[in-house]
């Protein structure tokens, strides 16, 4: 019988990401449940398969998953070295990272530097250019409009500190606006803001205009797209409706209703489409963040993110079939075709 794969999965919050940041001090509680969530539910979907043997990093502050067949723990300081040692070991690598930091980048280009070499280790994620552009909203930005696909305009942070770009800007008569983070993932870092004076007058403290870019608030439903893309082809898997706060200034993700949002189908098929075509080199999961504006009729763009993302712990009983599966076979199998899915409503809540 053959030796099984070794296949390394890395879930950034959970395994050890923080302890460079954080140090001793405790984990935000509400990211690691998050990324206990999207761990587990894929080390379980993966063991199903029988194929592999899993391995992977865990936070000493935390217990290993018990899906795992051998856990490395990480401790202050030593996440990149202990990253490194792992990639080394593994036939194959499932990266989960937020962009924040340029962090999601950083560790894909280890992948795919790692997949380079000679039996190199199979990187199951996003090419550069593609993960580039995920990470960075003002690519972001570019390349949908590029693509012709509706999506949100984007301010320069640095600009808006010029007197007579912000003149200009004051012109667009817009009620509300965001402050979000160049880099940022999800709901993390953006603030919402009453008047552009306000805006501008928070991006002057500590210097925030460098790191922060400025948009028009729009309201509608929040909701999200699941898709696995492959060579400029994209394939659908569910719909999803976001359930998001606002407290005061700040917004807070408090659940997904994966599937919730099927009406939707036929159009969000269309942007996973133009998405895919859009980035050629994306492989794998990818999720996309959309408002909907029921008002009038229009669907923005929000986010792409080259990564699973939280709605994949529910999308097994949503689809009724192993999504972990269909991933793998369409980055590995020259001939993919998508099964049959289901498009029952799962609720995740955080």
């Amino acid at each position: 019988m053959a030796t099984p794969l070794k296949l390394f999965v890395c879930e950034f919050i959970t395994g050890g990401g923080l302890r460079d940041e954080i140090s001793v001090a405790p984990l935000p509680e509400s990211l690691v449940k998050e990324g206990t969530l999207m761990r587990d539910a894929l080390l379980r979907d993966l063991s199903e398969l029988e194929q592999y043997r899993l391995i992977t990093m865990h936070d000493a502050q935390l217990s290993p998953s018990a899906y795992a067949s051998k856990s490395f723990p990480v401790n202050i300081g030593n996440f990149k070295q202990v990253f490194k040692k792992v990639l080394k070991q593994a036939d194959l690598v499932w990266l989960i990272a937020p962009e924040t930091d340029g962090m999601l980048l950083e560790l894909t280009e280890l992948c795919l530097a790692a997949e380079e070499k000679e039996d190199g280790t199979i990187f199951l994620g996003c090419g550069y250019d593609s993960t580039l552009v995920g990470t960075s909203k003002s690519l972001s930005f570019e390349a949908l409009q590029e693509a012709n696909i509706h999506t949100l305009p984007v301010y320069s942070g640095e600009d808006l500190m010029q007197q007579d770009y912000f003149n200009e800007m004051l012109q667009l008569n817009v009620k509300q606006w965001l402050a979000k983070p160049e880099d940022g993932a999800g709901c993390d870092g953006i603030r919402l803001f009453d008047s552009l004076h306000d805006l501008r007058s928070w991006l002057e403290q500590e210097d925030h205009y460098l790191h922060y870019f400025a948009q028009p608030f729009q309201q509608g439903t929040s909701a999200s797209f699941s898709m696995i893309c492959r060579d400029g082809k994209g394939w659908l898997l569910s719909c999803n409706q976001q359930h998001i706060e606002c407290d005061g200034s700040q917004f807070r993700l408090t659940g997904i209703s994966v599937s919730a949002m099927h009406t939707y189908w036929q159009r969000f098929d269309t942007l996973a489409r133009k998405i895919a075509k859009m980035m050629p080199d994306a492989l794998g999961y990818v999720g996309v963040d959309v408002i909907i504006d029921t008002e009038n009729d229009q669907i923005f763009v929000i986010d792409i993110n080259p990564r699973l993302t939280s709605s994949y712990a529910g999308l097994r009983e949503s689809i009724g079939h192993n999504p972990a599966q269909s991933i793998l076979e369409c980055i590995l199998e020259p001939h993919f075709k998508i099964p049959a899915l289901q498009r029952n409503i799962v609720e995740i809540k955080f």
